[in-house]
């Protein structure tokens, strides 16, 4: 029979729950049932508990006991089981951390990030600060740069001391990944192959139509089938594809045939994907790039996909072709735990269209262990999708005269009073604070600085943490 709770024990459930920890990680830690943890947050929720029990008389103060959290040093947070989470920043009304815990332990939230506010009030930095600290825990991640955020002269010194950044400049070098591989889960090979290529021109393209996506996937079929790669042989689908340009240049050759139905519909297709290969990224010259270096089981790093310098329609193409590599890599390895994170920063320049990288990442990158960090101005940049699949959101100082975006947080948060109040919050916030919703509460919280984090990152649980992450990966490598 289970043991009822003492006086010390709901004190220390209600500071571990405060701290943000699962409750799975608080029974363990106190050696109570998951249950009577729920049971406690339940109370805490409804306001049955309006402060934190006293302690017993005569029981000894803990690490997460009032008299130790005030020990600590001020702004920082105090020190807590590491699986509670990604420090955040400091909740404005009582200054006590806030967490994003992006590997629930329930399994219930999504890992993915959405990250909103008016330009010049912190979105890039808040992102850095996340980076740094997945980086800390040693989980990798890899930023699609668009407007040099994240370009060498603009980055922190701490976050270049704690992320180890890897600089990939895709406008200048190329990179050496080639689109039109074919991955052990494309199931109907080559047709699968030439399928992601058109669509993912057309997305790119809105003026290209049905004709001309059936040109490109035509193009596609016809360049691997000239270099041995048959639909219907599967034998010779792990052959090395040829290159990407010759894509370009089946087209024209098909625009050439004065005899051909297609002439004119080819010759349209690659006049509208023309200026993709004018930049010509994709080479076996460029830049190597392997995901098994970034996902494998040595210490994490953040690499850094520049793509300033390139033309809009190159940047999505590019950044699409980019995301389908890696996702078909995740899955080619099968369903795991938390692997990498992927970072958008100008996400408004990508389409979350049924069945885009995007979107795919959205619904089912966590079963692979992917997720995904977006960040943009209005809230017109995001999808239905994206508020819906995103558990955690960071909402900077933005506009909202109709009140959209806090109808949309308010209905994710328990504490609805709050939430209902975040039209008046949400447009008044100063710089470097946010409205934070993470595991369905909604805070105001100060995004806090990399001089700050130095401390907590330097405290021994936490580097523990990381070496037990080093040896999660090594074990799904």
């Amino acid at each position: 029979m289970t043991k009822r709770l003492s006086g010390t024990q709901k004190q220390q459930i209600l500071e571990m729950l405060k701290l943000g920890a699962s409750r799975h990680v608080i029974a363990d830690k106190l050696g109570v049932t998951p249950g009577q943890v729920s049971a406690v947050a339940a109370h805490l929720t409804m306001g049955t508990y309006t402060r934190p029990p006293e302690p017993a008389p005569g029981a000894g103060s803990s690490q997460f006991s009032p008299a130790s959290r005030e020990a600590k040093a001020p702004g920082l947070p105090p020190s807590i089981p590491p699986a509670s989470g990604i420090f955040v920043g400091l909740d404005t009304s009582d200054e006590t951390p806030v967490y994003w815990n992006p590997a629930s332990e329930e399994g219930s939230a999504n890992p993915h990030v959405l990250i909103l506010g008016e330009s010049g009030y912190g979105k890039t930095y808040a992102t850095s600060c996340l980076l740094a600290e997945l980086a800390n825990s040693n989980v990798p991640s890899v930023i699609f740069d668009y407007g040099q955020g994240f370009s060498p002269e603009t980055l922190d010194p701490v976050f270049r001391d704690q992320a180890r950044p890897v600089h990939f400049e895709l406008s200048r070098d190329g990179i050496a990944i080639n689109p039109l591989e074919i991955f052990p889960v494309d199931i109907h090979g080559p047709a699968t192959v030439a399928q992601r290529i058109a669509d993912t021109f057309a997305r790119v393209y809105p003026r290209i139509g049905v004709q001309q996506h059936a040109a490109i996937r035509r193009a596609v079929l016809e360049v691997l089938a000239d270099s041995g790669i048959k639909q219907h042989d599967r034998a010779t689908w792990g052959a090395r594809p040829p290159h990407f340009r010759n894509v370009e240049r089946k087209l024209a050759d098909l625009a050439e045939q004065p005899a051909s139905p297609v002439r004119r519909v080819a010759l349209a297709a690659a006049s509208h994907i023309s200026t993709l290969f004018v930049f010509d990224t994709f080479r076996s010259t460029g830049r190597k790039l392997s995901w098994n270096d970034l996902i494998g089981p040595q210490e994490a790093h953040t690499w850094i996909l520049q793509l300033g310098g390139l033309e809009s329609s190159v940047e999505r193409t590019v950044t699409e072709f980019l995301l389908w590599n890696l996702i078909r890599f995740v899955e080619a390895r099968g369903p795991g735990k938390l692997r990498c994170f992927v970072v958008l920063d100008e996400a408004h320049k990508m389409s979350f269209s049924p069945g885009s990288p995007v979107e795919k990442l959205l619904r089912e990158g966590r079963k692979f262990g992917l997720g995904l960090i977006l960040a943009s101005q209005q809230p017109e940049d995001f999808s239905p999708v994206a508020f819906a699949n995103t558990a955690t959101k960071i909402v900077f100082q933005v506009s909202d005269e109709r009140g959209v975006i806090s109808r949309k947080l308010s209905r994710k948060t328990k504490n609805r009073e709050i939430g209902l109040a975040a039209a008046d919050v949400i447009t008044k916030l100063p710089r470097g604070s946010a409205y934070v919703v993470t595991e369905n509460a909604g805070r105001i919280v100060t995004i806090s600085s990399f001089e700050q984090r130095l401390a907590r990152w330097s405290r021994p649980e936490l580097r523990q943490f990381a070496l037990s992450r080093t040896k999660e990966a090594q074990e799904d490598a």
